[in-house]
């Protein structure tokens, strides 16, 4: 049992490191891909704004 244990415990620590990496890598992506279409959006207001 005790085996088990020390060769589950690298495969853990493993996980839960890559888990909140990957979080973060996925919230720094989503966030440029949002102010991208904010951008895009206050870019098409003032093109808007100088027509008139």
């Amino acid at each position: 049992m005790s085996d088990a244990m020390f060769t589950i415990f690298p495969i853990l620590t493993i996980i839960f490191s890559l888990v909140p990496i990957a979080l973060a890598i996925y919230v720094v992506i989503m966030w440029v891909n949002l102010t991208k279409e904010r951008n895009a959006y206050l870019k098409q207001i003032a093109e808007e704004l100088r027509k008139r």
